[in-house]
Formats: structure tokens, sequence, C-alpha cells
């Protein structure tokens, strides 16, 4: 079975995941950011007005790269803002994404290319996510599964980075990596060989200047320098 077969099927699994108790507190905010229930119906009836639901997935897994982008925790907001657009041009600028722009069943894909996932799992433990300590067993599970996936269709370990929106952002997620590494699989003599790169947030809804996109363009870079990947035409 492809990779992207592989992640579909565990994408099923992470939404059927009920192994939290605080799950059933948050009247089905819980649900992960992928395939998101459309709030956004009506942005698509115009363009697609044969589909009465539509999902969307910004960022799909092309099944050849082995970088990893693992963010926190899925956004808590209905659909992608400047921010993330920002993000998938500074990635494209990098040769990590291209553009895809296809309507597939009812899913709208933007962009492909590397594997972009989440520590924590579900919107609603996300809530607590800046006071958390440990990582629930679930989720560990989840993120090993999709590295093991990476590690038995490419044969390669995979090379993972770090987003985060802020420093404190990034300690926390590199801390909880590093903490669960023999758990994940994860084989390397330091947590400082993890690299990270910024979610720019509030220099997004600032207007656009060119020299803050190539800086955030040159941070990837940077990263990538780090990891050893050398950047594809």
């Amino acid at each position: 079975m492809e990779a992207q077969a592989l992640l579909d099927r565990l994408q099923d699994e992470i939404e059927a995941c009920s192994a939290c108790p605080f799950i059933k507190s948050f009247d089905g905010e819980s649900i992960p950011e992928h395939k998101l229930s459309p709030h956004w119906t009506w942005w698509f009836k115009n363009k697609f007005p044969c589909k009465k639901e539509m999902y969307y997935i910004l960022f799909k897994y092309d099944g050849k790269s082995s970088v990893v982008l693992i963010t926190l925790r899925p956004s808590t907001e209905w659909i992608f803002d400047t921010a993330d657009l920002m993000l998938a041009n500074a990635l494209k600028n990098n040769c990590l994404v291209k553009e895809r722009f296809e309507l597939i069943d009812n899913t709208f894909i933007f962009y492909e290319g590397i594997l972009i996932t989440d520590l924590v799992k579900c919107r609603g433990f996300a809530k607590e996510a800046k006071q958390i300590k440990d990582l629930p067993k679930a989720c560990i599970g989840f993120l090993k599964e999709e590295l093991n996936i990476i590690r038995e269709s490419l044969g390669e370990e995979p090379k993972i980075m770090i987003m985060g929106k802020s420093s404190y952002y990034q300690r926390l997620m590199l801390n909880l990596i590093w903490k669960y590494r023999k758990e994940l699989g994860i084989q390397l003599k330091d947590k400082q060989e993890i690299p990270s790169i910024s979610f720019h947030s509030y220099r997004a809804r600032l207007p656009h200047k060119y020299e803050q996109y190539k800086e955030y363009s040159q941070e990837i870079r940077e990263a990538l320098r780090k990891l050893g990947v050398l950047m594809r035409n």
C-alpha cells in the first residue's frame, strides 16, 4: 500500500480516536484539522455547485519526501489565513511543496510535498497545549505510525523539523519530542539536532513586505541545511 493510502487510513483512526476523556467535553471541536467539516462550504458552492459537502487539505503528502514538519497541534481556525499562505509560499520557495490546486472527490487539495503533521492530534487538547508536560499515549502512537510509514515507504529515517509560533512553543515541542524519542524511534544524539522554524502569524498580518518573506524563506533554508537536505529543482 502506498504511503499516502496508509496515512489516509491512519487519519481515519485519528478522527475516530476517543482515548482521552477530555474529548467528550468539547462538543465536536476536538476533530483534527484535516477533513475539517465544511463551515466554508458556501465559499466553494460557486466553484463546485455539484458538491453538497466540501473539505480542504492545505498540505498533502506526496509520498516522496523524507522531511517531516511537526507543529504543536491543529489549527483552531476554520480555514487558513495569511500566515498559512506565507508558510506555503516559503515552503514552495524551498522546493518542499508544490502547487496542486485540484479537487479530488469532495476534497480540494492546495499543496503537496513534505509530510506536515501535529504533535497533539486533536483540537480539544490543544486548548491546554501551553501547559502540556506529557503527551497522550494515543498521540505518541499516531506520530510513531506516521514516522514508520516514512521509514518503510522510503527506506530512510525521517528528517524532522518543528514549527512553533514563538520560541516558547518551539522549546516546548523540542522537549516533548526529545522526551519521547525512544517511543518514536528517533535516533539522535542531541535534541538540538532538530531544527525549528517560526509560524509568523503576527508578521503575516502586517502589510506584506518582501524583506520579511525573504527572512522567513531563509529561516527554512537554514533548517534544511541543518538537516542536510538539498533543495530540489
